[in-house]
């Protein structure tokens, strides 16, 4: 599911902040052939790649550039227009986060793929979201959380991520996504997101989770895990932190060809990997497709 889509219209979704528990809208439209994707906040937009981000507050928030505007949450609807390969959109947001629809990237991926068509370029049109090659490893460690993020130069896009929860139910989780061989709507997307049931209250007092429920959340704690219909993978929680890998590598514009190796990672470590590689797709290195 490699292959660039432009979408035929636009696509509106509305509900709930998982975090902020307000409303919002968000509309997906179409841009011209080979446009990077845009974020529109309140009339005012820039190219994505060019908007700063942040991996604080168990979310990926991005901001308008030199601006107070800032969409949250922004991982999940973003994970799903990446593996589609739809790049030429604009993402305009009424609210202060992309609504949480199921906790996961189910409802999005649906919806854009059955208001998508691949994309076949015209002869005289040069592709502005050509997949990116870096030239050479790149490496983030946290020593203290023990918790590392690799990036390999690749000739497509893999993603093997390992999360390890001790004394929980979830343990130690291993998975591994193929962009190219895996079908993202079928063995990620519906991958929800979760909490553990001790961290809920500090969450709340926090400002964050106000929108959380088992309608879009997987609640675990020491004996048991409360999913509405179950789990939907024996590995549900280490696939959603696969998905949100996805979703907060769309912040650099454009795909990316690398194989990524993510050990007790998560957003704030995503982000850096971001700035570190848009300072790479700067600097060239580019394929393309």
């Amino acid at each position: 599911m490699t292959a660039i889509r432009r979408l035929l219209h636009p696509v509106y979704f509305f509900g709930q902040g998982l975090h902020t528990g307000e409303t919002s809208e968000v509309v997906i439209s179409p841009l011209p052939y080979g446009s990077g994707p845009e974020l529109e906040i309140e009339g005012a937009r820039a190219p994505l790649e060019r908007c700063p981000v942040s991996g604080a507050g168990r979310g990926t928030t991005v901001f308008l550039p030199h601006s107070d505007l800032r969409a949250r949450t922004t991982e999940h609807l973003f994970a799903a227009l990446a593996v589609l390969g739809l790049w030429s959109v604009r993402i305009s947001l009424k609210g202060p986060e992309i609504p949480a629809a199921d906790g996961c990237s189910a409802l999005f991926a649906e919806s854009l793929y059955g208001a998508s068509a691949p994309d076949k370029p015209e002869e005289d049109s040069s592709m502005r979201t050509d997949a990116f090659s870096p030239a050479f490893p790149v490496t983030i460690v946290d020593g203290e959380k023990e918790s590392s993020l690799s990036l390999f130069p690749w000739g497509a896009l893999s993603i093997t991520y390992v999360i390890q929860y001790a004394e929980r139910l979830i343990g130690t989780q291993m998975a591994t996504f193929d962009a190219e061989k895996d079908d993202f709507r079928k063995c990620i997307a519906g991958a929800r997101t979760f909490a553990l049931d001790t961290e809920i209250e500090r969450l709340r007092a926090a400002g964050l989770a106000r929108g959380g429920s088992l309608d879009n959340a997987v609640v675990v704690g020491d004996e048991t895990v409360q999913a509405l219909g179950g789990l939907r993978f024996s590995d549900e929680f280490v696939r959603h932190k696969i998905l949100d890998l996805l979703g907060d590598l769309y912040l650099l514009g454009r795909p990316l060809n690398a194989r990524i190796t993510a050990i007790r990672a998560g957003h704030a470590m995503h982000c850096v990997l971001v700035d570190r590689v848009r300072r790479l797709c700067r600097g060239g290195s580019r394929v393309h497709q």
